[in-house]
């Protein structure tokens, strides 16, 4: 049975080149034909221990055997001038070719010594060729080198290889580890000339050295890509993006676009902090679209870019080196909890350059004229020419400057006058610009644009000036249609300090003088009166007021008893309506407390006339001046009325031994209350007792008011109403992390209590508190942490018993205060580096059944079969065991059927199908194929195919065959042929066959 389907692949060929190295032996070196680059047909059967022990390379024992082509030196004992050394060798001779046909090879260049002295310097030089991306279907170089040795027995067993990667110690040895296995082995101690000595670097292995490659492919060059992926580039191709997202989870939304990162991007680096999760969507130039959903730490691909995405508790990183093979755009999907933090950076292609443009046509068809090239603003990703402003978006794009040369000189005919006899660049005037005067600015002040007109002219040899096609000035930059205009500022208010308060005591006015200042610091006018700031506020003095003597706190007392006393000072009339108040008049009474007037209008300064008017007091702003206001001169004499009443009133106080001046001028006094003890929820205050001087109305020490007198404490309720609901948060925790950022968290709840006397308190949800939330969250330690080593997991043990190696790899690392990890040289770390590899499977290993050979078969003629031998050894141990040392039951017994000769006398056979159980697979287009009944075959399109169907004893044009289990119908395309074959002519579509015999 065989069957027929389309398939595209590659070929994969290993390709033996033969090579020349060069060894050198103490002064003296041969090159010889390159020996190790041919597949070894035996392997050792020993695995691969200790890479630093080299095995010895079989070149210099076979140096005789391939012959010697020169003898040379690598230095001089003797002093040579430069001519001597170049004279003493013969001439470089041709190029090698390839080693490679594309992915980058080396070939090489010899020379002879021409003297029996030794020859200073090398006779062989290489170079880098074939410098050519190889197909994707090719595969990679050093892994078809191993798959190479699939077909050599190794310890007695075929291996499919796979190739081990940077190596550290010997990156140009030829190191496989067997599928399915921890098994490593050096299967050659060169690879061929060409391989990458690492996955990561252009560098390649030359006759076993890993030579230094340039991103220009030439050796020993140091030229490298910068960040937009340009040879020896100054980065200005690409640019640098850097942003953040946030998640907004109260949107109700499920996902949301974190960035769009544009094809050809390079260097992405992701960071998403949160408990949301990653995916990309990818959509090529063809509008292809692909998902991809990043779950588990390792390595995706997408749109043949390689995407390095590792998951932490805390976090997510992406790494992605580019370039993208489309444009990326990565989303967040929400979860519960909070909101995440996405911070990325890449560098983006500029897709839209400058292209120079071949020359206009010349101005002119004879007699000398000029010409111009220009610049248009190219896609680089659809390849077609696109407005300007694509250009202009980017600030690194720099419009060239278009090139002017001379054309059409071959001189005119008689016929067309001056441009005979007078060259053009001596009386033919260049095309100009020509602008028009400016227009005017478009704002007084504050920045303002003024524009004008700019036109190509051409000039003739009258002078006439016309106007022409605007390309043939791009010679010269085109001067600016737009400038800037009026940038000084505005003018401005501007507000002077304010005056003391109108009052010493109680409540009052102040004032101030505002301006309108220009930018030059000049008052002038043009200011908006909108916006002019207020002239005059109220103004409160903490001093108390004088007071007649009574009991009751301040907030309970008339309001005449809170007037003030009127500054010694004149406000003057403004252009605003103002209360003016003239002088108070004197005392209504010479002694003890009496009353005093005066006029209060509301007066305006009218600028044009420099006169005051009166206006109603109703165009005044503010509160009117008082009018009246208690005064107190002196007090007055103790007789306070004549008569006996009076005297006997007078013995009485003398008698008490008080004077009348005493009980007169101080007095206990109410001044207020003290703060609210809460600010909710039920509070109270306290009024606030002072010894006042009544006279002055200012409180005196509590010494000179008799204290038997000292009126009874006052409380009052205060802040009754019920506290709302109040953000509550608890102690900071110690931070996670000694340095390189870390994070301190607290809880912080909406709380609520329902009374002052109560001691419960309710937790209620977050919208019943006013934003904002006290943060939970607290970044700290945010410093560099100091180099540490930083150790990955062992690898697998190379053994599985009888004592292995194990490895890791051991980097040194900081941590920085971005929270991002820096590789760093080991020489940073201060420490000791960890050990990087351990012995590891001590344990003795178990004997067991190891494969060997076939036996023969069991008859000398006809039918029989054949046993796969097996024997019973250690791993590791050449010599065989008692097979009662291994278990019975895991020996391994396998058969096959085998065929000799017809036996003399054997019976005429039973007609038989020999089918081969075989997979074909058509690597190269060929015209016709040859196949045989019993297996799979995978053809290109276009082939023609004929069946052949191996029976024995039977004849060939008997054999019926079958389609998809019927009998096969003859088609002009399938048909049987008369000797029993089925020919299937151009097998073409993608289609599927099953054919029986």
């Amino acid at each position: 049975m065989t069957r027929a389907c389309l398939w595209a692949s590659g070929l994969l060929v290993l390709a033996v080149y033969v090579k020349v190295a060069v060894w050198a032996n103490n002064e003296d070196a041969v090159f010889i034909r390159e020996f190790t680059l041919i597949r070894r047909d035996h392997l050792p059967e020993e695995p691969l221990q200790d890479s630093s022990q080299k095995p010895e390379d079989p070149v210099s024992a076979r140096s005789k055997e391939h012959g010697t082509y020169c003898i040379c030196t690598m230095s001089s004992r003797t002093a040579r001038s430069e001519e001597d050394r170049d004279t003493l060798w013969g001439a470089w001779g041709s190029w090698s070719e390839c080693s490679r046909t594309c992915g980058g090879g080396a070939s090489y260049s010899l020379r002879r010594c021409l003297s029996s002295r030794t020859c200073e310097g090398q006779n062989i030089k290489y170079r880098t060729c074939s410098n050519v991306d190889c197909p994707p279907d090719v595969g990679d170089f050093r892994a078809q080198q191993c798959s190479a040795h699939a077909d050599v027995r190794y310890q007695g067993q075929y291996h499919e290889w796979l190739p081990v990667y940077n190596d550290p110690e010997n990156p140009c040895a030829l190191k496989c580890k067997a599928k399915g296995s921890g098994l490593v082995v050096e299967l050659a101690p060169k690879v061929l000339d060409g391989t990458r000595c690492y996955t990561e670097s252009l560098d390649m292995c030359i006759s076993g050295v890993c030579q230094i490659v340039g991103c220009d492919h030439e050796l020993g060059s140091t030229a490298k890509e910068d960040s937009c992926g340009v040879c020896s580039g100054d980065g200005s191709s690409c640019r640098l993006v850097r942003g953040h997202f946030k998640s907004q989870h109260a949107s109700g939304k499920t996902e949301d676009t974190a960035v769009v990162i544009p094809y050809k991007s390079r260097h992405v680096r992701l960071v998403l902090k949160g408990p949301d999760h990653l995916y990309v969507e990818s959509k090529t130039l063809q509008g292809v679209k692909s998902e991809l959903f990043l779950d588990t730490s390792r390595q995706y691909h997408l749109e043949n870019t390689t995407l390095d995405y590792q998951k932490f508790s805390d976090k997510q990183i992406l790494r992605i080196a580019g370039p993208l093979g489309a444009d990326f755009t990565v989303k967040v999907q929400f979860t519960s909890g909070a909101d995440s933090v996405v911070q990325y950076m890449f560098y983006q292609p500029i897709i839209h350059r400058w292209r120079e443009t071949d020359f206009f046509p010349c101005s002119v068809t004879c007699g000398g004229g000029y010409q111009l090239t220009s610049a248009e603003c190219f896609d680089l990703r659809s390849g077609r020419v696109v407005v300007d402003q694509y250009c202009h978006y980017y600030p690194e794009n720099v419009k060239p400057k278009p090139k002017l040369q001379e054309c059409n000189m071959e001189p005119c005919l008689a016929s067309d006058g001056y441009k005979q006899i007078m060259p053009y660049d001596l009386y033919h005037p260049l095309p100009r610009w020509e602008s028009s005067p400016w227009t005017a600015c478009s704002i007084s002040c504050g920045g303002g644009i003024q524009s004008r007109s700019v036109t190509c002219v051409e000039e003739d040899m009258q002078g006439i000036i016309t106007p022409t096609e605007e390309w043939k000035c791009l010679y010269s930059p085109k001067t600016a249609i737009l400038q800037p205009c009026n940038t000084f500022d505005c003018p401005t208010w501007l507000a002077q300090e304010w005056s003391p308060c109108t009052v010493t005591c109680g409540q009052g006015l102040r004032y101030r003088v505002v301006l309108c200042m220009d930018h030059r610091g000049l008052h002038a006018g043009g200011c908006n009166p909108t916006t002019k700031p207020h002239i005059k506020e109220e103004c409160l003095v903490t001093v108390p007021c004088y007071k007649s003597i009574d009991t009751l706190p301040v907030e309970a007392k008339p309001v005449w008893h809170k007037q003030a006393i009127e500054l010694e000072e004149e406000v003057t009339v403004t252009e605003e309506p103002t209360f003016i108040p003239g002088p108070w008049q004197t005392c209504s009474r010479t002694c003890g407390a009496g009353a005093q007037q005066r006029t209060v209008k509301c007066q305006v300064l009218l600028s044009f006339s420099q006169t005051v008017a009166d206006l109603p007091d109703d165009e005044c702003e503010g509160v009117k001046p008082a009018t009246r206001q208690p005064c107190y001169r002196t007090p007055c004499s103790g007789i306070l009325a004549q008569g006996k009443e009076g005297e006997k009133e007078g013995e009485e106080e003398e008698r008490e031994g008080e004077t009348p001046e005493r009980e007169e001028l101080h007095d206990w006094e109410y001044e207020g209350f003290t703060e609210c003890s809460e600010s909710c929820g039920g509070g109270v205050k306290e009024a606030v007792v002072i010894c006042l001087n009544k006279q002055t109305g200012e409180a005196a020490d509590q010494s000179l008011c008799v204290s038997s007198r000292r009126p009874p404490q006052l409380l009052q309720d205060c802040k009754t109403q019920p506290c709302p609901p109040r953000w509550e948060a608890g102690e900071w925790s110690s931070c996670s992390a000694t340095c390189g950022v870390g994070l301190m968290t607290r809880g912080v709840a909406c709380t609520h209590r329902p009374s002052r006397d109560s001691n419960r308190t309710e937790v209620l949800t977050d919208e019943h508190c006013q934003n904002p939330k006290p943060s939970p969250v607290q970044a700290c330690n945010r410093f560099d942490c100091p180099p540490m080593w930083d150790t990955q997991d062992w690898g697998q043990c190379s053994q599985n018993c009888g004592g292995g190696v194990q490895k890791r790899q051991v980097l040194c690392k900081q941590r920085l205060a971005d929270s991002s990890i820096l590789e760093l040289p080991d020489t940073f770390c201060p420490s000791k580096s960890p050990a990087n590899q351990q012995p590891c499977a001590m344990q003795e290993c178990l004997p067991q059944w190891v494969t060997t050979d076939w036996s023969a078969c069991s008859v000398t003629c006809g039918n029989g079969i054949q046993r796969l031998q097996a024997i019973c050894r250690k791993q590791g141990d050449d010599w065989p065991l008692d097979p009662k040392n291994c278990s019975s039951a895991a020996r391994p017994v396998r058969l096959r059927p085998c065929t000799l000769r017809l036996c003399d006398n054997s019976i005429k056979s039973d007609p038989t199908i020999l089918a081969q159980r075989k997979v074909y697979i058509q690597w190269r287009k060929g015209k016709k194929l040859h196949l045989v009944v019993g297996g799979y075959a995978y053809l290109l399109p276009w082939t023609t195919v004929v069946l052949r169907c191996p029976t024995r004893h039977f004849r060939k044009g008997h054999i019926r065959w079958l389609k998809e289990g019927k009998p096969l119908i003859s088609l002009p395309h399938l048909f049987t042929t008369s000797l029993g074959y089925v020919k299937i002519q151009q097998n073409h579509g993608s289609s599927q066959m099953d054919n029986a015999c």
